[in-house]
């Protein structure tokens, strides 16, 4: 979807049960699930947003590619949706590869970050830092991008790599960029009051 110069992904409307499609008559009466940069929210869409033709296509259990149209079609578009291209992740993800550790993951399933709590909607990109919860196992794209460049070992990875220093660069610029809505995390549906929500 495009606003003014903001672009960014309707992924659907929340459910307790997950993600459902998000129909025209929605629009100003409930919350939608919405991407861009990499990082999920719940926002109230207010219809002065313009629907583009192009559909989201999401990893599956065979390839983790993910993008907007066909793969490799629009590549800007997937970077202001999904924060990186696969290809970047996948670079950044076998860079700080320790033994097993990172990975990428998929699910057939909604997750919940384990740092954020933010959830993870099935099929959608994120990292798998371990095999055990209690080390903070499943981490969305936006957290896993939050602790790379604020982390030291940054400098190390694009020593390593000095193809993503630009993009690691202008990924911290977007990290402290002010974000509309709130996080994707279905407790604040469930446990707060309408009257501040909307004023959100």
């Amino acid at each position: 979807m495009r606003n003014g110069s903001r672009v960014f992904a309707l992924v659907g409307k929340p459910t307790a049960e997950g993600l459902i499609p998000f129909e025209s008559r929605d629009v100003g009466r409930t919350w939608a699930v919405t991407c861009e940069f990499g990082c999920l929210r719940l926002e109230r869409l207010t219809g002065a947003e313009e629907l583009t033709d192009l559909a989201l296509f999401l990893s599956t259990p065979f390839a983790y590619d993910y993008g907007v149209g066909m793969p490799n079609e629009n590549p800007e578009l997937t970077r202001a949706v999904f924060g990186l291209l696969p290809a970047e992740l996948e670079l950044i993800v076998t860079a700080l590869r320790q033994d097993s550790f990172p990975i990428l993951g998929f699910s057939n399933t909604d997750l919940r970050c384990a740092i954020s709590c933010n959830v993870i909607p099935a099929g959608w990109p994120h990292v798998v830092l371990s095999n055990m919860a209690l080390y903070g196992n499943v981490v969305c794209v936006e957290t896993f991008v939050r602790i790379i460049v604020s982390s030291p070992s940054s400098n190390h990875l694009t020593s390593r790599h000095p193809e993503l220093r630009a993009k690691l660069k202008q990924l911290m610029a977007l990290i402290l960029m002010r974000r509309g809505g709130l996080p994707y995390d279905l407790e604040f549906l469930a446990g707060t009051p309408d009257m501040v929500l909307a004023s959100k």
